[in-house]
């Protein structure tokens, strides 16, 4: 009889099948709380619009494909970029297509920016 390999996440060890079931009920919580949220249908269809589209590509333009924190550490960093919003939306919608408001940053600086509450 063939005993299944038990597969270790984090300190706990489970099973294909557990560790199948984890991922589906985390799936499921993820699309209910995340993709479903009312609260966030308003930002998923802005960064679905064309106007947002636009806009990130000229700031990347603008920003000649560099991270604006590395470049301004004198690191050439052209990886991994998103378009950061300084003014958070929630914080001021208005700006969400305002330029100024918006800068390229790799995936690393972008998690080391405080969240402002």
């Amino acid at each position: 009889m063939f005993k299944q390999p038990k597969i270790r996440l984090g300190n706990k060890s489970y099973s294909e099948d557990e560790l199948q079931h984890l991922r589906k009920r985390n799936t499921q919580r993820y699309n209910r709380e995340v993709r479903h949220n009312a609260y966030n249908t308003d930002y998923t269809t802005f960064y679905n619009s064309t106007a947002w589209k636009k806009t990130r590509k000229q700031v990347l333009l603008r920003d000649n494909y560099m991270c604006q924190h590395c470049l301004a550490k004198g690191i050439v960093n052209d990886k991994d970029l998103i378009v950061h919003h300084k003014i958070e939306l929630k914080q001021d919608w208005s700006k969400r297509l305002d330029m100024e408001n918006l800068e390229a940053v790799c995936i690393s600086c972008h998690n080391k920016i405080p969240i402002s509450k």
